[in-house]
């Protein structure tokens, strides 16, 4: 009997135990991950697209458009690629054995809930707060409804925005507060989150930055300011370091700060608003119930700690009015319009769940109000539950990896390096990309000027055909280095076929069922047009005529190529946009660009043979991605504390 009592006694508290083995943590990341799978249960594979996110990429390809100093994108352009494709390359490189980098941003997708909730117990750690009120904290953080929009949408930038957030403001936080002998690696692990953040969303950067310099210039210097003022220096500048030449991009197109890499979004309702909810697929107004908890929070205990919470809510309250008041006109053209609310109201989130977690700091002194706080926390996670599991299981984000070309399509794209003219359905934009259908990455570089508005003509003709309109299209597709051309779901090509029967015939469709047409005059990356159509070139908008054209064997960017005998006035055309910095030269001697079709690159030549050299130099971009290799190198080496030598 004795034995048996004994059994009891030493069972229960193990048993009791059990949940404080595990852990909070643990706890969390368990319950949270299977939140997700619950509501990403529909689109559960390690290949997602839809909505605002294009299928990704391999390893190879990734790295290859980030390194590329020139992009077969919209007819060709130098503009230089985001840096979320090299942080995707390096992250993606970890996940080889599984799919790569498409498979990464499935698991930052499928896992946002559970990896955001670690990150935010994880940044509330120094809080004078338990550990249970801080996994309340954390997992309303983690199902708020900017979040879970952001992951029905296809938003891949606001869903790193909602990862790295709470690190990068624990890490500022951290610097303000103190600078000690760590201040170094401190900081540079801080720079780090920061690039990160930029990387994805600039104005995640820019909000983060702001923070930070306010709260140095408010903040008492104390006993450090030459360390504060170089961990600043060291947050501001490393970040746009490691991100060359990407910055360069951002001075001249402001769209891509203020809608981010996903695009621009209508403005929400202001119930929305109030509620964190940024509209569109994937989430309800549900934030009312954080947005109750911290004015409660604020009138039952007001106390000094919450201006650091208080000051992260003002950031992103000026975040949201920018975004909002601000239109501008999208990357890849159209009319002005506000960008997406998901960073802005993730950031008032933050700030929100701050001051509530401030408020249950050391526990409420009265013990009705400790248990008035546990119940509301229950109800606030829940509803915020209840929200994800509903409302977020919708939205386009589906698995297979988007639409694909034929594999003979795929082939022949690859062994000529011709282009894809992909028109665009609903908020899916007409694109023209070299090789391939479009992938994560090809909006955010930046087109020619004249580019969006091509496009847009060119889709008007091809989905109201009309005979000259529609020819035209076609002959100026053609003549831009295009050998297909994707019909939106549901149109067929009898129409165009018929219209046009000597320039586009059908082939086989895509993997998703969307009619292809395969162009049949003549074209390639480099043309030699003869004089007469020459003539026409430098004062028509689109060729008429493709008759003595002859494709060139050469490729993209850097030509080099010997033409023989002939007549005067033959030029040398490009499937390349005419921009700044092209240079050619005909016999080792300067020849100046001349504009084909008002938008292509081309040569004039003479009527003897000679050797022809074109090419767009990158020299000035190797040096930025050298640049931004050493400031990695430093990185590396200052982020990871040195433990100090034992005397």
């Amino acid at each position: 009997m004795a034995e048996a009592d004994g059994s009891v006694r030493d069972s229960a508290p193990d048993n009791e135990s059990l949940v404080r083995r595990v852990g909070p943590p643990v706890s969390l990341f368990l319950v949270l991950a299977v939140l997700g799978l619950v509501v990403n249960g529909s689109r559960l594979g390690l290949d997602l697209a839809g909505g605002r996110l294009l299928p990704v990429g391999s390893l190879g390809e990734l790295w290859t458009t980030y390194l590329s100093g020139w992009h077969q994108i919209g007819g060709g352009t130098a503009s230089a690629a985001p840096a979320s494709l090299a942080v995707l390359g390096a992250l993606g490189a970890i996940f080889t054995p599984i799919g790569g980098p498409h498979a990464l941003v499935a698991v930052l997708l499928i896992g946002d809930a559970p990896l955001a909730g670690l990150s935010a117990y994880a940044a509330t750690r120094k809080l004078p707060a338990s550990r249970w009120s801080r996994v309340a904290a954390a997992a309303g953080y983690a199902l708020l409804p900017a979040a879970t929009a952001s992951v029905a949408q296809g938003r891949l930038d606001v869903v790193v925005v909602h990862i790295v957030l709470p690190l990068v403001i624990s890490g500022i936080a951290g610097l303000l507060a103190r600078t000690g002998a760590g201040w170094l690696p401190a900081s540079s692990a801080c720079a780090v989150g920061v690039a990160v953040l930029g990387a994805f969303s600039p104005l995640a950067q820019g909000l983060a930055l702001l923070g930070l310099v306010v709260g140095f210039v408010v903040l008492p210097p104390g006993k450090s300011l030459l360390r504060r003022i170089a961990s600043v220096v060291v947050v501001v500048v490393l970040p746009l370091v490691l991100l060359l030449p990407w910055p360069t991009v951002l001075v001249n197109q402001p769209s891509l700060v203020l809608h981010g890499l996903s695009g621009p979004a209508p403005a929400p309702p202001a119930a929305d608003l109030v509620g964190l909810d940024p509209a569109g697929a994937g989430a309800w107004p549900i934030g009312v119930a954080v947005v109750v908890a911290a004015i409660f929070a604020v009138a039952i205990r007001p106390r000094a700690l919450m201006s650091p919470g208080l000051g992260v809510l003002v950031l992103g309250a000026c975040g949201l009015a920018v975004v909002l008041l601000v239109p501008v006109s999208p990357l890849q053209g159209g009319a002005d319009s506000a960008g997406f609310t998901g960073v802005p109201l993730l950031v008032i989130s933050a700030g929100l769940l701050w001051i509530v977690l401030t408020a249950l700091a050391k526990g409420p002194p009265v013990a009705v109000l400790r248990k008035l706080a546990a119940a509301g926390a229950v109800l606030v996670i829940l509803a915020l539950a209840t929200g994800a599991v509903l409302a977020g299981r919708g939205g386009p984000v589906r698995s297979g990896g988007g639409d694909r070309l034929a594999s003979v399509q795929a082939d022949e794209l690859a062994r000529t390096g011709r282009s894809v003219l992909a028109i665009g359905f609903g908020d899916v934009l007409t694109r023209q990309t070299g090789g391939r259908l479009p992938r994560f990455g090809d909006e955010q570089i930046a087109v020619t000027a004249s580019t969006p508005s091509r496009l847009a003509t060119w889709e008007s003709a091809l989905r109201q055909p009309s005979s000259g309109a529609t020819r035209a299209a076609l002959e100026g597709a053609t003549a831009s280095g295009a050998l297909f051309v994707v019909l939106p779901p549901g149109e067929g090509p009898g129409p165009i076929v018929t219209l046009a029967p000597d320039l586009a015939v059908a082939v086989q469709p895509t993997k998703e069922g969307r009619t292809v047409l395969r162009l049949l005059a003549p074209s390639g990356q480099v043309v030699l047009v003869p004089p007469g159509i020459a003539k026409q070139a430098v004062t028509s908008s689109s060729p008429s005529s493709s008759e003595g054209v002859t494709p060139v064997d050469a490729a993209l960017p850097d030509v080099r190529v010997r033409v023989s005998d002939g007549i005067a006035g033959r030029l040398l055309v490009l499937s390349a946009e005419l921009e700044a910095g092209w240079q050619a030269t005909v016999d080792g001697k300067p020849q100046p660009i001349v504009p084909a079709w008002g938008h292509q690159v081309a040569v004039s030549l003479p009527a003897a043979s000679s050797e022809v050299s074109i090419e767009h130099p990158s020299t000035l971009r190797d040096v930025l991605l050298l640049v931004q290799v050493a400031a990695a190198l430093f990185a590396a080496m200052t982020a990871i504390p040195i433990p100090a030598r034992p005397r």
